[in-house]
C-alpha cells in the first residue's frame, strides 16, 4: 500500500542519515535517551529557547560544563532550581568539547540565561561564555574523568583527553565550534573578603581628608585599585553596626533595639525569622569563615549565664557544649572568635563555638592592668576570667594567621567552592596595646606619639596581609574585597594633631557625622573600576542586598528589610536610579533611644530625646560638612522637617499605627492581600509571621515598648 511504501522510504532515509553521521543504532538509542532527559530538565528549568540545560543520567552527580554561545554573549546567573533527573536504562555517553570542568557534586544546579550583546555584561562571568549543564559520567567505559582544578591549576590544558566516545558527533548533541571551557574561577561565584576595622573614623584614613598622621600604604593601595565611598554610614556604636552589616537591618529589627553585646543569658541579636548574610551565602555554596570580634550576643551553655565573675569556672556553665547562638548558628562553617573583642571577658577564643581554654588547667582571673608578654604589653581593662595565654597585643596577628590557615585549607580541600571570609579586627578599639613588631618584623609600638596611632599602623599592616593572601592565591580577579569600620573614630587626643573624624563633628557614640560616617572601600579586580570615588550616601546595612545582587542570590523573605543594593552604582557614578533616597541612624544608650537622624538628599535631620524637652537640628551636610549651621528654625524648611520627621518615625522602632488597609505578602503562598491592624489584634501570633505587623501596627506587634515609652 501507499502507507507501507512511505514507511519503507522513511526507513531507508534514516539509515542513510545514520551512515552519513558515522553513528550506530546503539548511539541513536543513547541520543534518544539524552533527548528524553533534556525534555525533563527543560520542563523543570525553563521553556525559553535561550535558556538551555542539557543533562544525562550517569553514575555520579558531578556536573560538567561546556559552552556554545557566540563570543558577544555573557552569562547571567539565576536563582537555583531543583531538578529531578529522568531515569534511563543505561549511562549515556555525551560528546562535547575536549576540555571539561567537573563541578561540586550537588542535586541543585543553576539556571542560566544569555544576555543580549547590548546589555550590561554580567558582573560574575567571563564575557564570552554561555554554559550548558551536563551531568558527567565519570565511570562510563572509554570516558576519562577530570576533577576540579586546584588553585594552582589555572584553566584547562588543550591536550586534555576528550571524555567521549570517538564515534559520536558533537553536532548530534550541540554545536560547540570555536568554544572553550571556563576554568573553575570562571564558573564559580566570586569569593568575598570582608575586613571590618573597629573604631576607625574617616579622619584616620589619609585618602579621605588628606589628613591623619599614620601612613597607610595598604589601605591606599586598596583605594587605588577599587572604589572609595565618601559618604558611607554605620551606627554610632559597635554591636548594632555588626548586626546591621550581617542582617541588612536597622538595629531595632533585631532582638534588642541597641543590639546584643555580651556573652550572657540571651540568644544573639537575630530573630528566628531572619537569615544572616553568612547563612544566605552558605546556602549558595560558599564556604563561610569568621574570625575576630563577635559582639552579636550569645548564651552561655547549657541555659545561660549564672556567674559573670566566673565565666569559665562556674559549675553552672558547661563548656563541653558550644556557645548557644554563636557564629556556627548563623551560617559560619568555620570560626575563631572572641565574644567581646579585646575589651571584655571572657578573654578566650572559641573555635566553631567551642571554648578553646581548658577550664581546669588553663583558666585564670585577669585583674585590670598591663602584662608584659614576648609580643608586647597586654592590657586588661575589665577584670575577668580568661585563658592563661591571653595577650591583647597579639590579637590582630592571631586573626591574620587564622585567616591564612583557613584559606590554605580552603584551597586544599574546597577549591571548587567560593569562600566568604569575615575578619573583624580588634584594631583600633581600646585598650591600645600594639605589638612590639608585626609578623614580618616591622616595628609597631612607639612608632607614633600614641598607642592609638600605633594601632592604626598595625591595622593597615593586617589589612595588607589579608589582601596579599588573596593575591598570593591568584584570585584577586575573582574576589570582592571590602574594607569598612563599625562606627566613627575616637575622641581627639590633646597635643596630637590627629583627628579621627577629620572635619566631621562628633565622634564614636554620637549622632553627628563623626559618630557614624565610616571609611568604606570595595575592590574587585577587572570588574569594579579602579581609583574611583562615590559620593552618594550608602549604609552598612546595604552590603547585604548589594552582595546578593552582585551574586544573583535572592534576598530571603523577612530578611534584609532595610537593605538597598548599590551594585550598579559601584560600576559607574552615573548609575544612581536604584540608590536609596533616605537613610536613618539611631543612637541608643542602655536600650533607651537618645537620638535619631534621617539623611535625605543634602539634608540631615536630628532628633534629641531629652528628659526635659526634646529638640531637633537640621543641617545641609553637603555644604556644611561640620554640621555647624542649624537650619531647623528657618521657616523655609518647615514642611520639609515635618516630612522628614514622619519618615523617621515610620522607619524607627516606634512607628505609628496605619489607619485603614495596607498590603501583606504571604511569602509561603506568594500571595498579597489587604488587611488592617484588626487582623493582628485578633491573631497576635501572626506578628511573628508578617513583618508588616511590626511596621504598621506597632501598638500590637511592636517589641520595644520600653524604648517607645521614652520617645
Amino acid at each position: 500500500t501507499r502507507f507501507h511504501f512511505i514507511m519503507i522510504i522513511l526507513f531507508v532515509l534514516s539509515l542513510l542519515v545514520m551512515i552519513g553521521h558515522g553513528a550506530s543504532p546503539g548511539v541513536n538509542t543513547q541520543v534518544k535517551e539524552l533527548e528524553t532527559t533534556t525534555h525533563e530538565i527543560r520542563r523543570n528549568v525553563s521553556d525559553d529557547d535561550d535558556r538551555r540545560a542539557i543533562a544525562t543520567s550517569g553514575v555520579t552527580d558531578e556536573w560538567t560544563y561546556f559552552h556554545d554561545a557566540p563570543p558577544s554573549q555573557t552569562i547571567n546567573l539565576r536563582k537555583p532550581q531543583q531538578i529531578e533527573m529522568a531515569p534511563t536504562s543505561s549511562p549515556t555517553v555525551v560528546k562535547g568539547d575536549s576540555n571539561v570542568v567537573s563541578y561540586r557534586p550537588t542535586r541543585q544546579v543553576w539556571e542560566y540565561g544569555v544576555l543580549a550583546p547590548n546589555m550590561m555584561p554580567s558582573r560574575l562571568s567571563s564575557p564570552s561564555l554561555s554554559p550548558m549543564l551536563i551531568q558527567g559520567n565519570t565511570e562510563t567505559s572509554g570516558v576519562s574523568s577530570r576533577s576540579s582544578p586546584t588553585s594552582q591549576d589555572k584553566g584547562l590544558q588543550s591536550e586534555t583527553q576528550s571524555p567521549v566516545s570517538s564515534n559520536i558527533s558533537t553536532e548530534s548533541i550541540v554545536s560547540a565550534n570555536e568554544n572553550r571551557i571556563p576554568s573553575t574561577e570562571e564558573v564559580k561565584k566570586p569569593n568575598i573578603l570582608l575586613i571590618l576595622a573597629d573604631d576607625v573614623g574617616t579622619g584616620d584614613i589619609p585618602r579621605y581628608w588628606n589628613s591623619g598622621l599614620v601612613k597607610m600604604p595598604n589601605i591606599d593601595k586598596l583605594s587605588d585599585m577599587g572604589v572609595t565611598f565618601l559618604d558611607a554610614h554605620a551606627t554610632p556604636l559597635c554591636a548594632p553596626s555588626r548586626y546591621m552589616l550581617l542582617s541588612g537591618n536597622y538595629q531595632h529589627r533585631g532582638r534588642n533595639p541597641n543590639g546584643s553585646w555580651n556573652l550572657g543569658y540571651e540568644n544573639n541579636q537575630f530573630t528566628s525569622n531572619q537569615k544572616s548574610l553568612s547563612e544566605v551565602l552558605k546556602g549558595a555554596g560558599y564556604q563561610t569563615f569568621m574570625t575576630g570580634k563577635w559582639h552579636l550576643g550569645a548564651k552561655v551553655p547549657p541555659s545561660g549565664l549564672v556567674d559573670r565573675e566566673k565565666y569559665l569556672t562556674s559549675p553552672w556553665h558547661n563548656w563541653s557544649l558550644p556557645l548557644i547562638d554563636g557564629p556556627q548558628d548563623i551560617g559560619f562553617d568555620h570560626s575563631y572568635i572572641t565574644t567581646g573583642g579585646i575589651q571584655e571577658p571572657p578573654y578566650s577564643f572559641f573555635r566553631n563555638g567551642v571554648l578553646t581554654t581548658d577550664v581546669q588547667s588553663e583558666s585564670v582571673y585577669w585583674e585590670t592592668g598591663s602584662y608584659t608578654t614576648p609580643v608586647g604589653d597586654s592590657v586588661i581593662l575589665r577584670a575577668g576570667e580568661g585563658d592563661v595565654s591571653w595577650d591583647s597585643s597579639s590579637y590582630n596577628m592571631i586573626l591574620v594567621n587564622e585567616t591564612s590557615m583557613f584559606l590554605d585549607e580552603h584551597y586544599r580541600n574546597y577549591a571548587d567552592q567560593p569562600f566568604f571570609a569575615y575578619v573583624a579586627l580588634g584594631a583600633v578599639h581600646i585598650p591600645h596595646s600594639p605589638p612590639n613588631h608585626y609578623l614580618d618584623g616591622q616595628p609597631v609600638a612607639n612608632e607614633y606619639p600614641s598607642g592609638h596611632l600605633d594601632m592604626l599602623l598595625e591595622m593597615d599592616m593586617a589589612a595588607g596581609s589579608l589582601v596579599s593572601m588573596i593575591e598570593r592565591h591568584g584570585v584577586a580577579n575573582n574576589t570582592i574585597i571590602i574594607f569598612a569600620s563599625d562606627n566613627g573614630g575616637l575622641r581627639y587626643t590633646p597635643g596630637i594633631p590627629h583627628r579621627s573624624s577629620g572635619p566631621l563633628r562628633g565622634k564614636k557614640g554620637e549622632i553627628w557625622e563623626g559618630g557614624h560616617r565610616i571609611p568604606f572601600i570595595m575592590r574587585y579586580d577587572g570588574v569594579f573600576p579602579a581609583n574611583e570615588q562615590r559620593d552618594h550616601f550608602v549604609g552598612l546595612n546595604d552590603v547585604y542586598a548589594t552582595l546578593c545582587e552582585l551574586l544573583d542570590i535572592e534576598v530571603p523573605p523577612l530578611s534584609a528589610q532595610d537593605s538597598v543594593s548599590f551594585a550598579d552604582y559601584i560600576l559607574s557614578h552615573n548609575n544612581t536610579d536604584k540608590l536609596r533616597n533616605s537613610l536613618a541612624c539611631y543612637d541608643y544608650k542602655k536600650s533607651t533611644l537618645q537620638s535619631d537622624a534621617l539623611r535625605k538628599g543634602n539634608l540631615k535631620l536630628i532628633r534629641f530625646f531629652e528628659e526635659l524637652e526634646s529638640r531637633i537640628e537640621l543641617y545641609d551636610v553637603q555644604n556644611d560638612i561640620s554640621e555647624s549651621v542649624d537650619l531647623s528654625n528657618d521657616p523655609f524648611y518647615k514642611d520639609v522637617i515635618l516630612e522628614m520627621i514622619n519618615e523617621l518615625q515610620s522607619l524607627g522602632p516606634c512607628p505609628d499605627d496605619v489607619i485603614g488597609l495596607f498590603p501583606i505578602h504571604n511569602h509561603l503562598l506568594d500571595v498579597t492581600f489587604n488587611t488592617t491592624c484588626n487582623f493582628f489584634q485578633r491573631k497576635p501570633w501572626k506578628c511573628n509571621e508578617f513583618i508588616e505587623g511590626e511596621l504598621n501596627c506597632n501598638s500590637i506587634c511592636g517589641r520595644h515598648t520600653r524604648v517607645c515609652a521614652s520617645v
